[in-house]
């Protein structure tokens, strides 16, 4: 009888280290690949009247609006810099510009898409 008890104790006992190792490993996955994305990138907005491209690198911000229709952009352009925190980007240290979330930048009521 003692027997028995004692193989049913070591049966437990594997299953349980068999589970935590499942966990663990599990856990340290899913880690792995959300420290992986980046969101350092390319991203366009475009309307009927201007058309900007945000791009990101490390902790530095960049944009360039062109004004005029699709395909008829002239040479006139606004351009913005600033850095980047987590998923925000600032104008400077103290003034959030707008705010990183997935494959798309949000600044005031425009979305900015990833290419």
């Amino acid at each position: 009888v003692k027997s028995t008890s004692l193989e049913q104790k070591g049966l437990i006992r594997l299953l349980l280290a068999a589970f935590m190792v499942f966990f663990l490993v599990s856990c340290s996955s899913k880690t792995s690949s959300q420290a992986t994305q980046s969101i350092d990138g390319r991203y366009v907005y475009q309307d009927a009247v201007s058309r900007s491209v945000i791009t990101i690198s490390g902790d530095h911000w960049s944009m360039k609006t062109q004004f005029g229709a699709p395909g008829y952009y002239g040479n006139d352009a606004k351009y913005d810099s600033g850095s980047v925190q987590g998923n925000t980007l600032y104008y400077t240290a103290s003034i959030p510009y707008g705010k990183v979330s997935g494959r798309t930048v949000t600044i005031g009521s425009r979305r900015y898409h990833k290419e």
